[in-house]
């Protein structure tokens, strides 16, 4: 989002400030210093990230681990790791009077955490807005309209059993991406016309084209598939929990959008307008940002050439994960590895991805009536 809000505007000659944003996890931890429309903190968020520790978000006490298993049964408050330096982080970095200064005066329309409550399953969208953003309950997801605060971005980025559930209001919430990684949803049912989504999943097709020995769609498997490991399939759960309902959200939209074009060329122009006022649908133009490398492969080539100094626990833990997983599928270790060497890759390679769509970028923040909206 670094070239978005800041060198795409200079080359525009004006803001790029989204009116709606909507975030999970770490894209609501980004997103926020977006809805604040605060520029210094985006370059300050920047810095952690190039700058990052692993003691600056966990850490590990083995003694307590095991205590915590053995009452697990009566405990709701279970976690492999202890985020307390992670909480400091963020009531230290959270902007919280730019974030009120940019609602309360309208500049931003809406600001959205996404949060999953662990009681009922359902998605919990926390909404920030002064003017009554229009989303309705819909199934399996409840709007609470509210100040949103650092606990929510906290509840929003706690992957379960790694870290415990976030209290709100008496109820225990952890990472929304269990039910919408990126939640689009809210945003099209605010009305905006244009969506910038950035996304942590590398495109399915490319992904697999990219790997070698890769079998291709069609093609027969060359041999006996390797056994999983239960690292390996750790990763792969959270990937498939957490980076894929974000596909479902982006087919609808793009099936919305080709009702609309049929509708239209079918009936003529006053369809858009019938279909808009009469059943909420709309067009939307949408540029979806993917990592051009996976994620996973990036954490296992990085860890294997550049290890964290970190705490023996903490290495301990890093070294099993990667041992018993392959470099192409480091995905558990990509979830836990929050180190300057690979976070900093990870800031570097969004930065340079942004770059690469600049034109597309660019058309999409074209001066046109309509408001405009980031997910991360």
């Amino acid at each position: 989002m670094r070239f978005v809000l800041v060198d795409l505007a200079r080359r525009l000659g004006r803001p790029t400030w989204p009116d709606v944003i909507s975030g999970t996890s770490v894209g609501a931890l980004n997103g926020v210093f977006a809805a604040a429309r605060d520029a210094r903190g985006l370059t300050e968020l920047c810095d952690i990230w190039q700058h990052m520790k692993v003691e600056d978000v966990y850490r590990i006490k083995a003694g307590k681990v095991l205590r915590d298993l053995m009452l697990s049964a009566a405990s709701s408050s279970f976690a492999l790791l202890d985020p307390s330096p992670f909480h400091g982080l963020v009531a230290r970095r959270f902007p919280g009077p730019a974030l009120r200064k940019a609602i309360g005066s309208g500049e931003t329309r809406a600001f959205i955490v996404a949060a999953t409550e662990v009681a009922t399953g359902f998605n919990a969208l926390f909404v920030d807005s002064r003017d009554g953003l229009p989303i309705a309950d819909v199934r399996g997801s409840r709007v609470y309209r509210t100040q949103v605060s650092g606990l929510h971005c906290r509840a929003s980025a706690a992957i379960p059993f790694v870290f415990p559930a976030v209290e709100i209001n008496g109820r225990y919430h952890v990472d929304g991406g269990l039910r919408q990684n990126t939640p689009l949803r809210p945003v099209l049912a605010s009305g905006v016309r244009r969506a910038l989504i950035v996304g942590v999943k590398q495109d399915r097709e490319e992904e697999a084209l990219r790997r070698p020995g890769q079998a291709r769609r069609g093609d027969e498997p060359s041999g006996p598939p390797k056994r999983p490991s239960l690292f390996f399939l750790a990763g792969k759960m959270l990937n498939a929990l957490m980076l894929d309902p974000i596909e479902r959200d982006l087919w609808s939209a793009e099936y919305r959008n080709h009702v609309v074009d049929w509708g239209v060329d079918r009936f003529g122009p006053t369809f858009a307008d019938e279909a808009r006022d009469g059943l909420g649908l709309r067009k939307v133009d949408i540029v979806h940002l993917r990592p051009s490398e996976d994620l996973g492969e990036l954490a296992g080539r990085i860890y294997r050439a550049r290890p964290p100094n970190a705490s023996r626990a903490v290495r301990f833990m890093l070294d099993r994960v990667l041992a018993y997983t392959d470099d192409l599928e480091a995905d558990l270790l990509s979830y836990l590895y929050f180190d300057r060497e690979y976070t900093g890759a990870l800031e570097s390679l969004g930065y340079a991805d942004a770059r690469k769509h600049e034109e597309q970028l660019a058309r999409l923040y074209e001066d046109v009536p309509g408001e405009s909206a980031a997910t991360a």
